[in-house]
């Protein structure tokens, strides 16, 4: 086969995700190192993907028809990992993902999740309507650096700085870094919270993120 990681960003890229399958299942039958697939071809194209969307030259529906055709091929290379016992490694990072109390919106908090995790890292999403606390459980129970949160409505958004609150109550603040984002929020809102980060589009959230722990 000439070139599989090369055909399988295409396809990605081409929102296909009959052929993203079909072309992983053909590299690993034809030997095709699991990482390289995971990396040169699904990890490089949804990133691709994210960036376009974060410029606006893609539609929501076409990123999430891509991050969906990328998480099939993801989810084939891993069964081919662990049956074959390779260790995939460290991830790149620990991140808790989630949407504030109150607020159900999860559109914004799947693609950042999804992106993070084709670009190497663990995420833990505890889902929508979540308090501050349960962000906080979660951090420790998993050892995460970095906590996500999402809020839509200026009725909810009130509840980010309860996890800034509750994170000191816990005595963890220093150590886990916090970015926040959603159509409530605003770098204002940051400074005013104390949170570390302001995302103002799933793609900036991931770029603070990667650079964030390929610094650390």
């Amino acid at each position: 086969m000439s070139d599989p990681f090369k055909q399988i960003y295409d396809a990605v890229l081409a929102y296909d995700g009959d052929l993203v399958k079909k072309l992983v299942s053909l590299a690993l039958q034809e030997g095709a190192d699991p990482i390289e697939i995971m990396h040169g071809g699904l990890s490089a194209a949804i990133l691709e993907v994210g960036n376009r969307f974060g410029r606006e030259e893609i539609f929501l529906m076409e990123l999430m028809i891509s991050a969906e055709a990328c998480m099939t091929g993801m989810d084939m290379v891993k069964a081919k990992l662990l049956e074959s016992k390779i260790d995939l490694g460290k991830p790149k990072g620990v991140v808790v993902i989630g949407t504030v109390e109150g607020d159900i919106h999860n559109i914004g908090k799947d693609i950042v999740k999804t992106l993070l995790e084709t670009a190497g890292f663990e995420v833990h999403d505890i889902g929508v309507d979540q308090q501050a606390e349960s962000f906080v459980k979660k951090v420790l129970e998993v050892d995460a650096k970095f906590i996500a949160s999402s809020a839509l409505l200026t009725t909810t958004c009130v509840n980010q700085r309860a996890i800034e609150e509750k994170l000191k109550e816990a005595g963890i603040r220093e150590r886990v870094k916090t970015i926040i984002g959603g159509a409530a929020t605003s770098a204002e809102w940051k400074e005013k919270i104390g949170a570390d980060y302001y995302a103002s589009t799933a793609s900036v959230g991931i770029q603070i993120i990667k650079g964030y722990f390929e610094g650390a």
